[in-house]
């Protein structure tokens, strides 16, 4: 019996297809024949754990991708699988079934006549692009093992791929070509963040400070939408030199103040707006008490119309899962103390620093950014 055989029940699939086909039929009334109810529920519970599983490999499918220079080789034109089998120099059995599977994932398309072509997903995974720079860092040793280790990590409370730091960012330190992707990985997560934060006014502000703002993507996009403004960027010494060559190559040195520091110990520059992006959810509570309360004394001296506004990824309502469900887990494997909090959470640690949450604005990808002020006790 094959599986292209009609009357043999086929196996819920990989892929986003196979469990919607299976709960259609059920709504539906549609018997199944012997596999309702217990057999329905079986194979679903084998369909969501095949989905689960098979994100794996089609992760190292796109890593393959980038390996074997295909969004290059495809750049300006199709090509046939034995054309790209002969620049890859790779067997053309393996390479039929594997581009048949890109075609799948919607990486690459066919032509007419066969030929295969980048769509904008493979276009995107081209060297050096932001996507490109993800998946290196989501595959590299330190990420992989990370994702290794959260068994342990769970058990010991701390990811053993720390070697007893707080944070990967001396593993990053010391690796500077996986340091460099990680600042694309971040600017190419945070670019249609920044576009948001850029059309918001800014009437009356003269100074935005960014606070662990990498290699100052977000600031870049919103000085140059607004140049009235002026910066401030505050980062680790290492990365502060990639931002400043960064901000400098887009004519924004002059109005950019580039500060080397530590967030969390030293005290944060007064400013009209204090942007905290990606950063409370690298650090435990208490640590984030601290960085809070260095953010609430900067409101206090920019002025009473001061705000901080902190963009994260909030987790969901119990039993719902959004990309905050993926992202609590890596900063489990990856951070001390790092994790994603819910909305009410947030409200709370803000108000523990002297913070009032003042409005929540949704924003793409589900990031939510949350505008505080300097509470009136004082």
């Amino acid at each position: 019996m094959t599986a292209h055989d009609h009357h043999a029940p086929a196996l819920p699939t990989e892929g986003p297809n196979g469990a919607t086909e299976l709960h259609a039929e059920r709504d539906a009334g549609v018997s199944i024949g012997p596999f309702a109810p217990a057999g329905l529920q079986a194979l679903m519970t084998y369909e969501a754990i095949q989905q689960m599983t098979g994100a794996d490999i089609r992760l190292k499918a796109l890593k393959a991708f980038v390996d074997l220079g295909i969004a290059d080789i495809l750049a300006d034109e199709f090509r046939t699988s034995d054309e790209l089998t002969e620049h890859c120099q790779a067997d053309p059995e393996k390479m039929g079934r594997y581009l048949y599977a890109l075609h799948a994932l919607d990486v690459l398309t066919i032509d007419a006549d066969g030929r295969y072509g980048l769509t904008p997903i493979g276009r995107s995974l081209r060297p050096h692009s932001p996507l490109w720079a993800t998946l290196g860092v989501i595959t590299s040793p330190l990420w992989q093992r990370a994702g290794d280790s959260l068994a342990a990590t769970i058990c010991t409370g701390r990811p053993p791929v720390l070697n007893g730091d707080a944070t990967p960012y001396p593993l990053l330190a010391a690796d500077p070509p996986l340091a460099e992707k990680f600042d694309a990985f971040m600017s190419g997560r945070t670019a249609g963040l920044a576009a948001e934060l850029a059309a918001r006014g800014y009437a009356e502000v003269r100074t935005v400070a960014d606070l662990g703002g990498g290699d100052g993507s977000m600031l870049a996009e919103i000085l140059t939408a607004h140049p009235h403004l002026n910066g401030v960027l505050v980062e680790r010494a290492d990365v502060a030199a990639r931002a400043e060559r960064r901000l400098a190559e887009q004519g924004l040195a002059g109005r950019v103040q580039i500060i080397t520091g530590d967030i969390v110990k030293d005290a944060c520059p007064p400013a009209d707006r204090i942007i905290l992006s990606s950063v409370v959810h690298n650090l435990d509570d208490p640590t984030s008490g601290r960085l809070l309360g260095h953010a609430r004394q900067a409101l206090t001296e920019a002025g009473p119309h001061a705000q901080l506004w902190v963009v994260e990824v909030p987790l969901p309502e119990p039993g719902i899962y959004t990309s905050g469900t993926d992202l609590d887990l890596r900063m489990m494997a990856l951070f001390a103390g790092g994790r994603e909090r819910t909305r009410r959470q947030y409200r709370a640690l803000l108000a523990l620093a002297g913070l009032d949450l003042v409005h929540v604005v949704d924003l793409p990808g589900d990031h939510t950014l949350m505008i505080a002020m300097a509470d009136s006790d004082d």
